[in-house]
């Protein structure tokens, strides 16, 4: 279920809500904030860009990193590695699971949905006599629009 409106639809944000009273979790301003964040935005973001989009009046990047490593160990975020830089996006009660597409070139990120990739992980890992838990597969690239940019003339 991808869902990427301007403002997280109420069904959402009651999952949230639920999500949060379950796990026995307060649901604060800056939490709520975040949620509200991750769930508009259509790649993972950084904390930086998290703590700029949040309008909470306490929304600083402290307060904001903890409320991100709490909601992370808590199965609400999912962090996503890339390279040095930790990004976040809604975790897969929220999100369908999927893995990503970044442009080398501009940082466009798309997410890949793909039951072969998830066949041939799972295929993979038993073969090599491990017992699947859990796995990250990130995609590198150039996208279109930068294609065309590196086409000469």
């Amino acid at each position: 279920m991808q869902i990427h409106p301007q403002q997280p639809d109420q069904q959402l944000t009651h999952l949230f809500h639920d999500q949060m009273n379950l796990l026995g979790l307060r649901v604060t301003a800056n939490r709520l904030a975040i949620f509200q964040v991750l769930a508009k935005a259509d790649q993972p973001q950084s904390i930086q860009e998290i703590v700029q989009q949040t309008a909470v009046g306490s929304g600083h990047f402290t307060s904001i990193y903890r409320s991100v490593d709490v909601l992370t160990k808590a199965g609400i975020l999912r962090h996503v590695p890339r390279g040095f830089k930790s990004l976040y996006e809604l975790g897969e009660t929220f999100r369908s699971h999927h893995h990503h597409l970044t442009c080398e070139n501009c940082g466009q990120t798309i997410g890949l949905h793909s039951n072969r990739l998830e066949s041939l992980m799972q295929e993979l890992t038993i073969q090599a006599g491990f017992t699947p838990t859990n796995h990250h597969f990130e995609l590198f690239g150039i996208c279109p629009d930068c294609q065309i940019g590196q086409m000469p003339e």
